[in-house]
C-alpha cells in the first residue's frame, strides 16, 4: 500500500528492482519483457525496467481504481476496473491513451480476476464479486471489421449455482456436495478446454469445463449480436485433502517437470503441491509451519491425502 511496485531475488531474499507511483496506492500489477504495468486509481502506470524509468500514466479510461492489468506478448495491455469497464490497449505502437485505445467491454459488475485463454491468449476470462464469469474475445474486438467487439462471448450470471448443479447431477456428488465460492480459470492447452475452479469451505477444489454452443448455422460469434450459449459440465478433477479450509488461489503448471499438477493456497497457511503420474493418480504434498506431507490422490475423481512423517525443507522448491 506504500505506491511501489518491487521485484525481489528468490535465493538471496534481496530486492533488485523497484517503481513507484509517488505514493498513489496501487492494486495490481503484471510484468512482461522491460515493461512493468500498475494498476492505480483510475489510472495505469507503466515503466520500463531496462532504464528504470516511468513510462505513462494512462488516466483517460477509467473511472475507478484499476484492480486487474495484464500484458500480452502482442503488445496489447487489459486493464479491468471496479467501474465495470474492461479495455485493451495497443500499448506497442502508442503510450497515449486515445491513440493506444482499441477495445472495450463493460461487464457492469467489479472484475475481481482475469485471465488470458485460448491457444495464443486471444480471449479473456472474468471472474467478478458477484459470482459471475464473462468470456471475451478480446483479440476479434480489436479488428476493425469486428461488429460486436463490445460484447461478451457468453456470460454465466450465476456461475457458482450452475456449477453447483453440474456437481449434484453428477457421480461427483459425494466427493463434491455443495460449491461455495468460485476460485478462477484454467485454460487446458493440450485439451484446448477452458475451465472454471471453484471449492467448498473444507477446503476441495473442482474443475468445472466449460461448454459453448456454437452459433447459429451462417453464422460466426464475431457476428452473431448475442452471447454464445453456454453450460458447465460435472467437474472432471477434484483436489481433496490437502486443505481444510477456504482455498483461495489454485497455479496449474502442465508442463512442470515429476508430473506437477499445480499449486495451490488456502486460509488454513497451507501451500499444496498436486501432482499426477503415469498411471493416472496424483500425489499431494503440503507445505504447513511443521513441513510438507505426502499421500495421494485420483485425478478424474477425489484425492485422499495420507499423512507421513514431515521433513522441514528450506527455500522455494
Amino acid at each position: 500500500m506504500d505506491g511501489s511496485v518491487r521485484g525481489w531475488d528468490a535465493r538471496s531474499g534481496q530486492q533488485v528492482e523497484g517503481y513507484n507511483s509517488n505514493k498513489a496506492e496501487l492494486f495490481s500489477f503484471a510484468v512482461l519483457g522491460h515493461v512493468v504495468v500498475a494498476g492505480g486509481p483510475g489510472s495505469v502506470l507503466l515503466w520500463d525496467r531496462r532504464v528504470n524509468k516511468a513510462l505513462a500514466k494512462m488516466e483517460d479510461t477509467h473511472m475507478d481504481d484499476v484492480t486487474q492489468v495484464k500484458l500480452h506478448s502482442s503488445g496489447r495491455l487489459i486493464s479491468a476496473s471496479t467501474d465495470g469497464l474492461v479495455a485493451v490497449h495497443d500499448i506497442s505502437k502508442s503510450l497515449d491513451d486515445d491513440d493506444a485505445f482499441q477495445a472495450a467491454l463493460n461487464i457492469n459488475t467489479s472484475p475481481e480476476e482475469v485471465g488470458f485463454w485460448g491457444l495464443e491468449g486471444e480471449r479473456l476470462w472474468l471472474r467478478t464479486g458477484t459470482e459471475s464469469l464473462h468470456l471475451w474475445e478480446w483479440m476479434a474486438a480489436t479488428q476493425d471489421t469486428s461488429e460486436n467487439g463490445g460484447l461478451p462471448l457468453a456470460e454465466f450470471t450465476d456461475a457458482r449455482g450452475q456449477a453447483a448443479s453440474a456437481a449434484a447431477a453428477s457421480t461427483a456428488s459425494a466427493s463434491f456436495p455443495q460449491v461455495d465460492y468460485l476460485i478462477g480459470c484454467h485454460y487446458d492447452a493440450l485439451s484446448q478446454q477452458l475451465m472454471l475452479m471453484a471449492g467448498t469451505i473444507e477446503g476441495d477444489v473442482g474443475f468445472f469445463p466449460v461448454l459453448l454452443q456454437p452459433p447459429p448455422q451462417g453464422t460466426s460469434r464475431s457476428s452473431f449480436p448475442e452471447p454464445a450459449a453456454a453450460s458447465l459440465l460435472a467437474p472432471v478433477v477434484v483436489l481433496h485433502g490437502g486443505h481444510d479450509s477456504i482455498v483461495r488461489s489454485v497455479q496449474c503448471m502442465p508442463r512442470a517437470p515429476n508430473g506437477l499438477f499445480g499449486v495451490s493456497g488456502g486460509e488454513d497457511s497451507r501451500v499444496c503441491l498436486w501432482s499426477v503420474n503415469e498411471a493416472g493418480t496424483s500425489g499431494v504434498q503440503h507445505e504447513d509451519s511443521v513441513g510438507p506431507y505426502r499421500g495421494s490422490a485420483s485425478a478424474g475423481g477425489d484425492a485422499d491425502m495420507k499423512e507421513s512423517k514431515a521433513s522441514k525443507r528450506r527455500g522455494p522448491y
